[in-house]
């Protein structure tokens, strides 16, 4: 061959997957992030072509003292409106009821789904994505009765398909961030407490009754926890700090958007790595 033209064609070449590699889609780049928004006809354009990850927020509805019943539901909803971007993701519709605690089941609002069904309910739902072509899929679990349902469901679809998971906890992820945002000695969070609230407050300020919260008072409203050994139903307050006297509320909306945004940035760069390991492991096939 000239070698004229086989500079030309290289150089031809080199340029054309540049070009590729510059208009090349992100989710970024979409009309939309959320997975419902779409007819099924423009998700076959988009998956897995512009990307094969997805995120399923995980909550549950309970009392949480002065915060709203859909705490849980609100935080990992918030934290995936900060996630999806950075790891490429569309966000799949929220499960919004899960595995409430039976000590506080019976406050006004508290809604429980046993986990035999919940596991199985979990699992339909990851099979379907995994079906559509998802394979790198991240569970932002707003709730702890949730966990070990999604365990066994993720382990068993993982057996059966090959696709990836990562469940992330947020109250046991990063769990020593209060102490940047609020000066706190690094203690894991309790329930409806200062870091459960401000994953809510930096989204949505007007759902903390801050009425109730001071007219009831914050250590009526909260506890640290009874003895070991003592076990009661119902708890006694339906908010639980992770020490006494710590984890009280804190209406700063600036530190709690802070410590939003620092969570979020823990949960992308610990999916994205996950998922450049994945692909790693798997390049020898």
């Amino acid at each position: 061959m000239n070698t004229r033209l086989f500079t030309l064609m290289t150089l031809g070449l080199t340029v054309s997957l540049s070009i590729a590699a510059q208009t090349r889609q992100t989710v970024g780049s979409l009309e939309y992030h959320d997975l419902q928004n779409y007819s099924w006809m423009r998700l076959a354009q988009i998956i897995p072509e512009v990307t094969d990850r997805i995120i399923l927020p995980v909550g549950t509805v309970e009392s949480h003292g002065a915060c709203p019943i859909g705490t849980d539901n609100f935080i990992p909803e918030n934290l995936a409106d900060h996630v999806w971007k950075d790891v490429n993701a569309l966000v799949a519709p929220i499960v919004n009821h899960g595995v409430t605690g039976a000590s506080i089941s019976q406050f006004p609002g508290s809604i429980m789904i046993r986990p035999e069904v919940f596991q199985e309910y979990i699992y339909d739902i990851l099979k379907d994505l995994v079906r559509t072509g998802f394979k790198n899929i991240l569970i932002i679990n707003g709730h702890g009765g949730n966990t070990e349902p999604m365990q066994k469901a993720i382990a068993k679809l993982h057996m059966e398909t090959g696709a990836h998971f990562m469940i992330i906890s947020w109250w046991e992820a990063a769990w020593n961030l209060a102490e940047e945002v609020y000066g706190l000695k690094p203690v894991q969070s309790g329930h409806g407490d200062l870091e459960e609230a401000a994953l809510v407050l930096s989204k949505y300020p007007e759902l903390i009754d801050r009425e109730m919260y001071e007219k009831l008072g914050k250590d009526n409203l909260g506890h640290a926890g009874t003895d070991k050994g003592v076990i009661m139903m119902p708890a006694w307050a339906t908010t639980r700090l992770p020490e006494k006297g710590v984890g009280y509320l804190d209406f700063d909306q600036k530190k709690a958007k802070e410590y939003t945004v620092k969570k979020a940035k823990f949960i992308s760069d610990t999916f994205n790595e996950a998922v450049s390991r994945w692909e790693m492991m798997e390049s020898w096939k």
